[in-house]
Formats: C-alpha cells, structure tokens, sequence
C-alpha cells in the first residue's frame, strides 16, 4: 500500500532542468486547470529558494479577490511567512528566502501546500459574494413590500412543512403564503422544489414557492426548466433587481401590488 501510495503522488510530478535551477510541475491543479508549479533557483553560493510560476496571485485577483484588503494582505502576508515567503510585487511572483540545498524536499513540499491553500483566497470571495446576493436580494424586498405585508425569515412555513426553511416568507391578508429561496446554489433550488411538492400532494396546504436566482448561469439549465415548471415563478436578479423583486411582489399580494 505504502508503494501505491508514494506513486500516486511522485508519478506525475515533472522535473525539468532550466538555466536558473529546476523548474518542477505537480499532480495538483489550480481552478483554472493549470498545474502546481514552481521553480528551485540555485545561487553561486550553494543555496537555494523556491518561486511560484508567477500565476498564483494573478489567477485570484482575475477570479476577483482583492488582496488590497487589509484583512486579506494580512491573510496573504501570514500564510505565505509560514514557509518564509513574500510576494514580490515588482515581478508578480512568490518567492522563499534562500536555503541549504538539503532541506529541499521538505521546504518544497510545504510550499506546494500553502500554494494549494490559496485557493482559500478564493473561496472565501464566493462566499462573499453569495452572502452579498442575499442581502441585496432581501433588503429589496423588504423595502419593496413594506408594511404591506408580514415577513418571516429563517423560520419554516410551519409545523408541518419544517424540513426545509425558506429565506423569507410574505405573509399578507387573504393570500397564501410566500417562501423565496434565494437560489443561488442548486442545493436551494432543489429545496424550492422539494417545499412545493410537499405542500401540494402531502400536506395539502395552498403556499405560492418562488426560487429567486442571482444571475441566468446560476444552476444548470435542466434544473431551471424544472424548477420554472413547478414553482410559482423563477426570476433572475443581478441586471434586473427591481423587476425580479416586482415579479415577487406581485405573487405575494395579487392585485394589491
């Protein structure tokens, strides 16, 4: 096992020479499918450091993370002090402070993890971006509903309907309620769905479901169709806020919108 193992992880890894060292390609591979890869430069003195292919922090602020932050150049500058590393502004590129050639494996194994956890970078910026449609999302619709009707949010429709919890709920006079899933993940979606049905053939209890998404890409297309036939409407948000929220408006209070 041990052997299967070592080659699972030595196979794939290229070592090429170059005139300034070694230039080294892993196993791993970044979002945009690039492989991990770095480059060893010897110096004349017999030691050596370690540098990025110069793509890293490029790939991420492309992806829309923004290191000008203080929160993430202090996140930036922690993670990469971990294996003695700075940004270098001047080329694009992360460097390591210089070292004995001997402790190269386990110097380069531990840049190739901090290099694997940048991506946290990244996935922390799509969390971001995701909480900010829900707020968006929900402080348009609160504004746009008023005092009009009562809305609920984080709470199930009701006892018998609590597998599944709504973003909000509009609940105005002698309508049905109002569940908005904020469907910017199929997960949700299917959760709009999932409620629909459960009301209507299990519990028999009359609930308008709609799946709010952020942008047309947001789920798969074959989701979507399902979704727009079962739920009360699918509408899209970012490039059409006010008419999304409208649309919403309209289903929870009929022609007191």
């Amino acid at each position: 096992m041990k052997t299967e193992l070592c080659q699972a992880f030595c196979n794939d890894i290229t070592v090429t020479e170059v005139p300034a060292g070694l230039a080294v390609s892993t196993a791993f591979r970044r979002d945009d499918g690039d492989r991990v890869s770095f480059y060893v430069i010897e110096s004349e003195d017999g030691t050596v450091r370690l540098e990025d292919d110069g793509a890293t922090i490029q790939q991420l602020e492309a992806a829309g993370v923004d290191f000008e932050t203080d929160t993430r150049r202090r996140g930036l500058e922690s993670l990469l002090s971990s294996v003695h590393a700075h940004f270098d502004q001047m080329d694009g590129t992360i460097k390591t402070e210089s070292f004995l050639e001997s402790e190269l494996p386990a110097r380069a194994l531990a840049f190739v993890g901090v290099m694997i956890r940048m991506n946290d970078f990244l996935l922390l910026t799509q969390e971001k971006v995701a909480s900010t449609f829900k707020e968006d999302a929900a402080q348009a619709i609160r504004a746009e509903i008023g005092n009009r009707a009562k809305i609920r949010e984080g709470e199930a429709i009701g006892p018998r309907l609590s597998e599944v919890t709504p973003d909000m709920i509009v609940e105005a006079d002698g309508r049905p309620p109002v569940a908005i899933f904020f469907g910017n993940a199929a997960g949700r979606v299917h959760d709009a769905i999932f409620l629909h049905q459960t009301a209507m053939y299990e519990v028999k209890q009359d609930v308008s479901v709609v799946a709010l998404l952020e942008q047309d890409n947001s789920i798969p297309p074959d989701l979507r169709r399902r979704a727009s036939n079962r739920l009360a409407t699918v509408p899209v948000f970012r490039q059409d806020e006010g008419a999304a929220v409208a649309r919403i408006t309209r289903e929870a209070l009929g022609n007191a919108a």
